[in-house]
């Protein structure tokens, strides 16, 4: 039997994610997780295997319906059936059928909504075992079934049980683009063709979400329709230095992309408020940048290049140079290259505003003002939202993780930074996976 690593720290995860979900109530319809507060749906429960057939026809209908494209699985049909064993509900891929404990042997456990699309998501990803892979497929089935928020709390649980950040992304075609103009950037041969790759990238992302914008402006129809949502987003392990760096390229990034955020207070996760889209091309692109950040960083320190300082040294009596620490180096750099990285996307995004049309064009004034005006509901909706959020999570106070400065403690190492910053490019095609 093939050997499934990843399954224990899976059933793990689903065992805290179902403790969560069973907490609770109508009276208490929020949970707190990492000092952030969610409100989940609820986990649907099924009083035999038949009911649970009815409800996987009802999803498989309704990912039809919404043209949502599992690789065309989601056009098979799926059977449910009672199996005599009582800890296990299992998948059987020859037969296209699930095979769930009924109550009467003890398999309340297994019916429920949560269970049932864990055994869907088999199918619907075509792997037997619990990799990348399928946990990014069960992820993406919760949200396109409408249960966003479990989505979110499943990714929490997988972080908590050392499952890596798994990474899914709205369907919209958007990330598939960007992902040409990575390979494009990868035959740039000079740093300025590297430049233009990511101001191409950060318009393209731009003019998708004024598009969006728009779109939503047209339509009066609330089905479909892409609404404001959060998405808690891991950014390391407690304690691991350089944090709130790391938060800092992400929160320029995503101002540039019209999110909102809050900051746990110890910098190991961001909560991006706003539209999927928006947090979807915000996620690709910090996480082609950050590897970049990373490595530019390492080559800088390998090259023995380094800020000096004087101190006084007693056993010679006498002031003497000597290096920087390197968490120092690190820091000026890290610090120096996510602001460059802002100013250059916020550039960026200007300049594709200007030519969608969302400042006043006398040539048009018609069409710019409908587009200003959509991109401005957008800004209001995700306001809103964000508004709404801390007056429920109760969240006053402001995160001031990165307030002191590095950067006057190695300045050559920040020069280095914003030159690192200035060449980059979107190059990670891994963090955005294959596209075509």
């Amino acid at each position: 039997m093939t050997r499934d690593p990843d399954q224990r720290a899976v059933y793990a995860a689903e065992d805290r994610l179902a403790a969560w979900l069973d907490s609770v109530t109508p009276d208490r319809p929020t949970i707190t997780v990492d000092g952030q507060t969610y409100e989940p749906g609820p986990d649907l429960r099924f009083t035999e295997p038949a009911s649970a057939a009815t409800y996987v026809d009802t999803v498989l209908a309704r990912l039809r319906a919404d043209a949502k494209d599992y690789d065309g699985r989601e056009q098979q049909t799926v059977v449910v059936r009672p199996r005599a064993g009582a800890r296990m509900a299992v998948y059987e891929p020859a037969t296209g059928t699930i095979a769930l404990p009924p109550f009467e042997v003890g398999g309340r456990w297994a019916l429920r909504a949560t269970v049932v699309l864990h055994e869907l998501t088999h199918h619907l990803s075509g792997e037997a075992l619990h990799t990348a892979a399928w946990r990014a497929t069960f992820l993406r089935l919760l949200e396109d079934v409408g249960l966003p928020v479990t989505a979110q709390l499943l990714q929490l649980a997988y972080a908590a049980e050392g499952l890596g950040q798994v990474a899914h992304t709205v369907d919209d075609g958007t990330l598939a683009k960007l992902a040409k103009l990575l390979r494009q950037a990868e035959r740039a041969t000079n740093e300025h063709e590297r430049a233009a790759f990511l101001s191409k990238a950060q318009a393209l992302a731009t003019r998708h979400s004024v598009a969006l914008a728009v779109a939503r402006a047209h339509t009066a129809q609330e089905e479909g329709r892409e609404e404001p949502v959060a998405e808690n987003y891991r950014i390391g392990a407690r304690g691991k230095r350089g944090l709130a760096r790391y938060v800092r390229l992400l929160l320029n990034i995503a101002h540039a992309n019209d999110l909102r955020c809050t900051i746990s207070h110890d910098s190991t996760a961001v909560t991006l408020h706003g539209f999927p889209s928006d947090i979807a091309v915000t996620k690709a692109i910090y996480e082609s940048l950050l590897v970049q950040m990373v490595a530019d960083c390492e080559r800088h320190l390998a090259s023995g290049v380094r800020d000096e300082r004087t101190v006084w040294d007693s056993s010679r009596r006498r002031y003497v140079a000597r290096p920087v620490a390197t968490i120092t180096t690190r820091l000026a750099f890290y610090e120096a290259y996510a602001s460059r990285i802002g100013e250059r996307l916020d550039e960026a995004r200007r300049a594709a505003l200007a030519a969608a049309g969302a400042v006043a064009d006398k040539a048009a004034p018609a069409a710019s003002t409908e587009t200003a005006l959509a991109v401005r509901q957008k800004e209001l909706d995700v306001h809103d939202f964000f508004k709404e959020a801390l007056r429920r999570n109760n969240i006053r106070g402001t995160w001031t993780a990165d307030r002191r400065t590095s950067v006057n403690d190695a300045p050559q190492a920040a020069r280095e930074g914003l030159r690192a910053a200035d060449r980059a490019r979107l190059s990670n095609e891994k963090a955005l996976g294959e596209a075509g």
